[in-house]
């Protein structure tokens, strides 16, 4: 009897030894195997290519036979059919009268509407009170393109207030002293003033470069990369005051590596972003990809937005991308292939290893997009902690934080 004692006590410290060592070798892996974790979260890829191009436009240049031009015209406005993008002057006379037309005609403007919206003389006060403290703040700090904007208003109010509702001989005296001036002034202008306008509608721009006339839509439709690789300006004609761009198709032509454009297909979309100035990605067609070529091969996308946009652009590096992959971001590091061939990563819940299957979309290089199912818990999830470093894995392994 006392012999059956001490083996059930061996039998028990035996096993309260075989727990221990399972513990403590748990305990010791944890703390010789530091465990290396990262977040899932979602993510989205691009697959495409970095490159130099062209943007190119359907471009008339616009030309000035005057000594003196003035721009009237904003860039990237719009411009109709005979509408004036710009005022050109035979002399400096020429010039300084049509400021003195422009001055006189912007007080008439404002003593007209002074006289009929501002009838209250309190009101009058504090419309002039308000316009003399902008133009003292305008002084004050040397914006003088301000103060000379509200002059010609300030001028008018005064000319308002100079007379009472009583004195409207005075008022309609003065102001046809000014009508006069004016009339004059623009009969001398017919001599030597003259708008140089759109001869048909389009997008202004100020610029010209010299590659109106040699990258033009038409060319694009033949043009080889070994074209493409000779293309050089035209010198820019002296007298030249800009541009007019007709519709609102543009263009971006580029060459690629033949390897990069493989299955890419005529018609199909793409998205393109500049490497500067204009920062919004922009959708574009497939146009035409040209054929191989020592290895490249000649690409043109289309698009008909963002015209006003680009009209300063011409010579552009910018990302093209061909497919976009939207899913979550899991390290290389962390993904496994078990026997079975089955792909997937480890997650941490709580202080156990947990197995989650995964689809793989794209090679980021240090990370692959993969597939977000929600239609299970059990699939893998944003905010999941993945496994990245951790020996001997297996679901349901405790590992430890």
């Amino acid at each position: 009897m006392k012999q059956g004692k001490h083996y059930t006590t061996v039998i028990l410290w035996i096993f309260i030894a075989a727990i221990a060592a399972y513990f403590g070798y748990h305990v010791v892996s944890s703390l010789t195997e530091p465990l290396t974790t990262a977040s899932v979260i979602e993510y989205e890829a691009g697959a495409g290519c970095y490159t130099t191009g062209f943007l190119v436009r359907d471009e008339e240049v616009l030309t000035s036979a005057y000594d003196i031009t003035v721009i009237t015209c904003a860039e990237g406005a719009h411009v109709s059919a005979n509408e004036a993008v710009a005022t050109g002057y035979l002399t400096d006379g020429a010039q300084q009268r049509q400021t003195r037309i422009q001055t006189l005609q912007e007080q008439l403007q404002y003593a007209y509407s002074a006289s009929s919206s501002l009838a209250d003389q309190a009101a009058l006060d504090e419309e002039i009170s308000s316009d003399l403290l902008s133009l003292a703040k305008f002084t004050a700090r040397r914006d003088m393109n301000s103060a000379q904007d509200l002059s010609p208003e300030l001028k008018g109010l005064v000319l308002r207030r100079l007379t009472n509702d009583t004195d409207s001989e005075t008022i309609h005296a003065q102001l046809e002293t000014i009508q006069d001036e004016l009339t004059r002034l623009q009969a001398q202008a017919a001599t030597d003033t003259r708008a140089i306008t759109a001869d048909h509608a389009g997008t202004y721009s100020g610029v010209a470069d010299g590659y109106e006339s040699v990258l033009t839509p038409e060319k694009l439709q033949t043009m080889t990369a070994q074209d493409y690789n000779a293309v050089t300006p035209e010198p820019v004609p002296e007298n030249a005051i800009g541009k007019l761009i007709r519709g609102t198709t543009w263009y971006y032509v580029t060459t690629l590596p033949a390897s990069e454009l493989k299955g890419v297909k005529e018609g199909a979309s793409v998205q393109l972003l500049f490497a500067r100035d204009v920062y919004d990605q922009m959708d574009m067609t497939v146009e035409r990809v040209g054929n191989n070529e020592a290895g490249y091969r000649l690409l043109v996308l289309s698009c008909n937005q963002y015209i006003q946009n680009v009209t300063l652009l011409r010579q552009q590096s910018a990302d093209v991308v061909f497919n976009s992959y939207q899913g979550l971001r899991v390290p290389k590091d962390a993904v496994r292939v078990e026997d079975g061939g089955q792909t997937g990563v480890y997650v941490l819940e709580g202080a156990t290893a947990r197995w989650k299957p995964i689809t793989i979309l794209h090679d980021n290089g240090e990370s692959y997009v993969v597939e977000l199912d929600k239609t299970s818990t059990a699939n893998l999830w944003p905010g999941d902690e993945v496994i990245i470093h951790a020996k001997n894995l297996y679901d349901g392994k405790v590992v430890g934080k």
